[in-house]
């Protein structure tokens, strides 16, 4: 049976992704922060990303799955109950370790 990150290996060019808190699996186009399908975007960190099924080819929509999380290194979707991204990615039990290093507002985030 393949395991989490036999199935998140980083492939540029597509793959599967799955998050590692709450199992959502699903194909990927590209790995990286300088989507191809997309040159007008250029993210902060890494992330896993779709074309947008729901839209006809050649338009520049995408899906944006996940990505790391810049402490653990697990991958994690973007759902609220798995990550929050402030500056960088984190997962939520990591976000929770370090609660006091966010500001007051992101903490009533991750305490939810």
């Amino acid at each position: 049976m393949a395991t989490a990150s036999d199935i998140n290996m980083k492939n540029e060019k597509g793959g599967t992704f799955l998050c590692e808190m709450c199992g959502l699996t699903e194909s990927y186009n590209y790995y990286g922060c300088k989507p191809p399908f997309h040159k007008d975007i250029t993210f902060l960190e890494n992330c896993y990303m779709m074309k947008d099924p729901f839209q006809s080819a050649g338009t520049k929509s995408f899906l944006l799955l996940g990505s790391e999380c810049v402490a653990c290194k697990r991958v994690v979707c973007q759902a609220s109950s798995c990550s929050i991204f402030y500056t960088k990615r984190f997962c939520l039990d990591c976000a929770r370790t370090c609660i006091e290093e966010f500001p007051p507002e992101m903490q009533k985030r991750i305490g939810k």
